[in-house]
């Protein structure tokens, strides 16, 4: 069954609206004219419900964190099967953490969804009787927290320690520490006062130290490799900073995940990487 709509123009109730409103006609819609989607700027589908992304889609900045044309990010699950008990919800991510290599490493990467909002509140897709769209608040990954040491956050602390760490976090602080808008921040320093981006003099004692304060143990894999193997086990500048020695900036890494870094795969042709990797990786 096909209908035809009225023509509007012969419409005297129509043409008298128009009249009274001072609306010209306009030329009719040819063959040529194309319909143009409005698109919202990333900011505001950003600050919104968030845009539906895949995993090469997302950067990983020197830091850790993680950036989305232009703006540091937060990236969480959508869809979930029902709002249950608050520990059965998804955590949102703001680093590439262990969590999200392993979403990642299973391709299931397609289920995450950028956004900036410092709420704390994410829209979510409740897959339960059909699909019902409603803000949720959702905890921060603690994965990430260790990732950036947030606080000193550490997953070998003790977990009254760790959940108090977590029910304080508040993005708003996050996202003054590490700003939204990366390319509104205002650098640091000029071309001619940028501090040169190598190890400083006191750079074996800083590490040796680290090592020795945090247990000679791998924080990414949890490997522990005693004095007698400092070879394979180095001390990372998260945000690619070599000058910069800050506590939370440092992380103790084997060599073995210390190569999985960004921009540092050019570790696994290193004889000691390949030693580790004999002695130690064929175990498992």
């Amino acid at each position: 069954m096909t209908f035809k709509l009225p023509d509007f123009l012969g419409w005297s109730t129509f043409n008298g609206l128009r009249h009274k409103m001072g609306a010209p006609l306009v030329a009719r819609f040819g063959a040529q004219h194309v319909v143009t989607e409005i698109d919202l700027p990333v900011i505001d589908r950003l600050q919104g419900k968030g845009i539906d992304v895949t995993a090469d889609q997302i950067q990983v900045l020197d830091d850790g964190t993680l950036a989305y044309k232009g703006y540091r990010v937060l990236v969480y699950i959508r869809d979930v099967p029902s709002i249950g008990a608050r520990g059965s919800m998804p955590k949102y991510h703001f680093a590439h953490c262990r969590t999200l290599e392993t979403m990642y490493r299973n391709h299931r990467s397609e289920r995450y969804v950028v956004a900036i909002s410092d709420s704390g509140f994410f829209h979510v897709n409740v897959l339960d009787s059909g699909i019902k769209s409603e803000p949720v608040r959702l905890d921060v990954c603690q994965n990430c927290l260790a990732h950036i040491r947030w606080k000193g956050f550490d997953m070998q602390m003790a977990r009254p320690s760790r959940l108090s760490i977590v029910g304080e976090f508040k993005l708003s602080e996050f996202f003054t520490t590490y700003p939204k808008a990366l390319l509104a921040v205002t650098p640091k320093h000029s071309s001619d006062t940028a501090p040169l981006n190598t190890y400083t003099d006191n750079w074996p004692e800083v590490s040796a130290r680290t090592r020795s304060i945090r247990g000679y143990k791998c924080e990414k894999c949890d490997i522990v490799l005693p004095g007698g193997e400092a070879k394979f086990l180095h001390v990372h500048h998260q945000n690619g900073q070599k000058h910069d020695n800050s506590d939370e900036n440092l992380e103790v890494l084997c060599i073995g995940c210390h190569a999985e870094e960004p921009m540092h795969a050019h570790m696994k042709s290193l004889p000691d990487y390949r030693e580790f990797s004999e002695r130690y990786r064929r175990r498992t």
